[in-house]
Parts: structure tokens; sequence; C-alpha cells
């Protein structure tokens, strides 16, 4: 048994590890949770909320191993069920022709020997249906995740400042422009502001046409209140954008041109197979992406005027921090007052 604590104790100094010098992904993992389910299952499976996790393992593991013992051999069970083992399973092999023909024997013998039934339960079409898991998700979100401005307080002297929120809805149409303005802010306004003029090592923006979801981040900063300051100007400072772009075409030029760029940029094979089946998971078909680029090709001053429109609006802002305890109370005394949860 002693194998497992070991085992738990090096996860947990890795993901201590992580949250420290990471912390960045950390508070955007912690804000993704809070608004998507697939954002919610990153976040137990790899935030805060898995470190929290390892910690409760590993107090049980030291005092109750039997009861942890059974908890794991029910998973087990229940993955290696023979019917239902084989349930989505996805073999995913990058080479040229000559290489897939000559490992194929191997792969066949691989499909064979592994447990279940290659005939036995199907998985029901997802693209249609709900998952299972998505109701119970959803109340554990409400209950673990509510929508609320977080601060975790970590042996730092630098922060990690995080704020999203919702700017598209499930099923509403997201263009290729919102790419463009994406870009623009990550390599303009938040690099200007966050890393040039605020002294962080790095000051972007993530956003997701799938989920809705947009984000800012800093990573290694040495301010908080003032990050946020700067987040909360950004929705203004696209809309001046849009009304510059009406009189310097290049300027949107050079916007559109950097966006693509960031898409073609040139991978390799395993990239290039793990990318392929990324695509196919997600159901997104050549033709889609065609679209997506042509929207991006046709990207007009309007487009950055409603993105920074529906930025201004974001649905339920929240915001996620990892910083030290005396940034959150400098912070607090500048209005920024979050929920404060020790995590080192």
């Amino acid at each position: 048994m002693t194998w497992f604590p070991t085992n738990l104790l090096c996860c947990l100094r890795s993901r201590c590890f992580s949250v420290v010098f990471s912390g960045h992904s950390a508070a955007n993992m912690r804000m993704k949770a809070r608004y998507r389910v697939g954002g919610y299952i990153d976040e137990m499976m790899s935030g805060v909320t898995q470190l929290e996790n390892i910690k409760v393992l590993l107090k049980q593991a030291e005092e109750d191993w039997p009861s942890l013992l059974a908890r794991l051999e029910n998973m087990r069970n229940v993955i290696l069920n023979a019917d239902i083992c084989r349930n989505g399973m996805i073999v995913d092999v990058t080479g040229d022709s000559a290489v897939l023909e000559t490992i194929q024997p191997s792969i066949d013998t691989f499909l064979k020997d592994l447990p279940g039934k290659a005939d036995g339960d199907k998985l029901p079409n997802f693209y249609k249906e709900e998952h299972p898991w998505v109701p119970r998700v959803k109340e554990l979100m409400a209950e673990l995740a509510p929508i609320e401005d977080e601060g975790f307080v970590v042996p730092t002297q630098v922060s990690y400042v995080g704020k999203g929120g919702i700017v598209y809805d499930e099923g509403e149409t997201v263009t290729g422009a919102a790419q463009v303005v994406s870009r623009f802010l990550r390599t303009g306004y938040l690099w200007d502001h966050v890393r040039v003029m605020g002294g962080a090592y790095g000051g972007f923006c993530t956003f997701s046409p799938y989920s809705g979801f947009f984000s800012f981040l800093s990573y290694r900063d040495p301010n908080l209140a003032k990050t946020i300051d700067v987040y909360d100007a950004a929705a203004d400072a696209v809309l001046a954008a849009a009304e510059q772009m009406k009189d310097d075409p290049d300027a949107l030029a050079q916007a559109i041109i950097g966006t693509i760029g960031d898409m073609d940029g040139s991978i390799g094979p395993d990239q290039k197979g793990f990318t392929a089946m990324q695509r196919w998971l997600v159901n997104e078909s050549a033709e889609y992406r065609q679209t997506y680029r042509n929207q991006i090709l046709d990207t007009k001053p309007e487009d950055f005027k409603a993105f920074g429109e529906r930025l201004k609006a974001m649905k339920q802002p929240s915001v996620a921090v990892v910083s030290s305890q005396s940034a959150f109370e400098a912070a607090a005394e500048s209005g920024k007052k979050m929920e404060l949860k020790t995590v080192l």
C-alpha cells in the first residue's frame, strides 16, 4: 500500500508547483469551471480543486486504506467491464502510407488483445444526445463552483490575475472575426498595458468559439488591482479601435494577417495527427474551417465594434487570482475584494 501515498505525494507536489509557477492556468481553469460543464471537469481533474482532492485522498490513504481501496477497485471494475470498456475507444496513429502499412499487423494485435468485447455496448450519439454526466455536473457546479470573485493564496511575490465570463451564449453563431479581435487584444492592448507598462511577464486573453467563454490573464504580474482595471477598460479599447480602423485599413489588415499567420503556422507530424483527432471529436468539418477562415479574411471594423459591445456586456463576469496574502489585502483596499482560499 505504501506506493499509493507516495504517488499521491508526488502528484501533490507537482500540482502545488503548477499552481505557484503557472497560476494563470489555474486561474483560467477555475473561471471556466463556473460557466461550462467541460470546464468544470477539467478543473476537477487538473486545477486547484484537484489539489484539494489529492489532500483528501492522501489523508484517507493514511487513515482508512480499506475504504479507499474499495473505491479504487470499484473504479477498476467499472472501467474494465467487458460490455462497456471499449465504449468510445479511439486509436490515433500518424505516419506515411508505408509506415502505416508496416505497423497495421501490430495495431490489429493490440486491438485484439485489449480487454472487453469488440461487439459490446455502443455509446449513444452525443452530438445529438446529452451526455448522462451533464445534469449531475451542473448540480455540482452550482454547489462547488459558484460565480464569484476568488483569490487563491500561495507563497509568491507576483500575481496571476484572471477575469472572464461569457460573451456568446450556447447555440449562438460565432464568426471568425471574433478570433481577429481576440488576437488584437492579446498582441496589442494587453501586451502594451499589462506587459510593457504594467511590468508583468505576460498579459494575454483566451477565447473559445465553442463555449463562448472569454478570459483575460496575466503571468508573473507585479500588479493586481491595476491589472483588473486594465481588463475593465478593454472593451472601450476595442470600440475605439473599431472607429480608428474605419480610417486606417492597414491596421485592420495587419490584425487579419496576424490571425491567419497563427492558423497557418508550421506543425510537426505528431501535432497534425493530434489536431486531426481533435477536429474529428468535435465534428469539425473542412467546410466549416474554410467558412471560418473566410470570415477572418472578411473581418470589418463593424465586427470589432460588435465584439467590443459583447465584451462590455460580458455576462456574469468573475475574477480568479493566484497571489499572496499581502497582495490580496492591498487589492481589497482598492475595492477589489475576493473570497480568499489558502492553497499552500
